[in-house]
């Protein structure tokens, strides 16, 4: 089998074509490697040690730090780091200083099905970037945005769901109304102080 791998690489090399990143390609980025069988496996480049060690200096839960994260790494980067446990809280925290509603969906997730910890943060952080002065929305972003909000209103209105979270969902939906994303009458008024 190992032989039949040779003229394949053999075959990329003459083509031009590198398994190595490129200088342009983010350090994050899969690339295709041969295994020791003759198949090919999808497996990630060296993680850039810049990263590993902002993601270090973020866990404690230094706002600043977090900020520096997520403008490192971005929206996406923080949601796929948070796809590891070890690194969950961290990403969820850091998600409030992201720059669009791009994650806004998996933020919703977390906070409807996440364990309560991840679930408060989570939360926490769709109220604070609906909490920002309101902007142009990017197109890209606006199916992101209207996902994230569909999301939340049905943990709001979810009456067998934890108090606490659906609170929290409220709290978010009245501040993402102003995006168009749900009208005012739809969100739940239950939970509001009699």
């Amino acid at each position: 089998m190992r032989r039949a791998a040779i003229p394949l690489f053999a075959a990329l090399v003459a083509c031009g074509k590198s398994n190595a990143p490129s200088a342009s390609a983010p350090a994050s980025a899969a690339a295709a490697w041969l295994d020791v069988d003759g198949g090919v496996e999808d497996v990630r480049a060296a993680a850039d040690p810049r990263e590993a060690a902002q993601w270090e200096a973020a866990k404690d839960g230094d706002p600043e730090e977090q900020m520096r994260l997520a403008d490192l790494v971005g929206c996406e980067g923080l949601r796929e780091g948070g796809e590891a446990a070890e690194r969950r809280p961290t990403a969820l925290a850091a998600m409030r200083f992201c720059h669009d509603f791009s994650e806004l969906p998996w933020l919703a997730e977390v906070g409807a099905s996440g364990r309560d910890a991840d679930a408060k943060a989570a939360l926490e952080s769709a109220i604070d970037l609906a909490a920002r002065p309101r902007r142009s929305v990017d197109p890209e972003d606006a199916e992101e945005l209207h996902a994230g909000c569909a999301q939340l209103l049905a943990l709001a209105k979810a009456a067998g769901r934890p108090r606490d979270r659906r609170v929290l969902a409220i709290r978010a939906l009245r501040m993402l109304a102003d995006y168009g994303c749900v009208q005012r009458q739809d969100i739940p008024g239950d939970l509001d102080a009699r």
